[in-house]
């Protein structure tokens, strides 16, 4: 029986069962002895196994800290129903929206669980979070700025990569990943995310918000690519925008290299290069 006391952290991550979602499960249980950790699975019985396995990894001091959610984050009903089941529980203290599908999709299946995957997780858990406070962290990944970086479309390129810009805010955003073309469907998928954090983080500024890309690891989603970085190491950077002090008082709505630095939206920054720096997309976190 999972036991959540006053004090704990509960943390949501979608896409749980396997690679870097179960690697961050992982972490958030063995180095916080404060979380209780929600693991998403699209598979239920995935879902059991990847408890079982974390369990038998990190004993059964663990078990009491970990529950699975059925939780299929590319369709409206499970994602409602998911957040139907945790409705009477203690408040969330953050989501890692890690969920996600790979290269040789279609543009409209890669969008709907890349972008409207997280949307939805978003505004049915959203509700759930404790506020002020609560973090968001949105799995995204450097093909993201790559994308924008060969972007041709000069107006779109520009509305991705400054989203204040935006006239129509969240609702604008929808449209354009509805319509979005381009032969680089994961890509895309991840410029919309980074552009969506920071539209979303101005629009709950009592809330921790920011996209950041665990770097290039070894999973399903990489099979065959040269990827040899184990997901553990991915787990490092969702765990420290979730966990780490010092986000909270930083501004939100920002997009972060695997090294854990501010990064660009719109060309790629590799790890151990200068930070990247631009106060036209100040959101401060609302203390009230």
């Amino acid at each position: 029986m999972s036991t959540v006391t006053p004090s704990s952290r509960r943390i949501l991550v979608t896409g749980a069962n396997k690679g870097i979602g179960k690697a961050i499960c992982e972490r958030l249980l063995q180095e916080w002895d404060d979380t209780y950790v929600l693991l998403g699975s699209r598979d239920l019985q995935r879902g059991e196994e990847a408890k079982a396995d974390l369990i038998n990894s990190l004993g059964d001091s663990c078990k009491d800290r970990l529950q699975v959610i059925h939780l299929d984050t590319s369709s409206d009903e499970s994602v409602q129903k998911a957040a139907e089941s945790i409705s009477g529980d203690d408040k969330l203290y953050g989501i890692i929206n890690n969920a996600g599908i790979g290269f040789g999709r279609s543009m409209e299946e890669t969008v709907n669980t890349n972008y409207f995957g997280p949307r939805r997780v978003n505004d049915a858990f959203g509700k759930h979070l404790k506020r002020p406070g609560g973090r968001i962290v949105n799995v995204s990944s450097a093909s993201g700025p790559i994308f924008l970086q060969n972007l041709s479309d000069a107006s779109l390129k520009g509305k991705l990569n400054q989203a204040w810009t935006i006239p129509g805010g969240l609702e604008e955003l929808d449209t354009i990943a509805r319509t979005i073309k381009g032969g680089n469907e994961y890509g895309a998928s991840k410029a919309l995310l980074n552009a969506y954090t920071f539209l979303y983080a101005k629009a709950n500024k009592d809330l921790i918000i920011n996209a950041i890309t665990p770097g290039y690891i070894k999973t399903d989603l990489t099979a065959g690519s040269g990827a040899s970085n184990p997901p553990s190491k991915g787990a490092v950077p969702p765990c420290w925008l979730m966990m780490d002090e010092d986000v909270a008082h930083q501004p939100t709505g920002r997009y972060y290299g695997s090294d854990c630095v501010r990064s660009p939206m719109d060309c790629y920054r590799g790890p151990g290069e200068e930070p990247y720096v631009n106060n036209d997309d100040l959101v401060e976190v609302s203390k009230n």
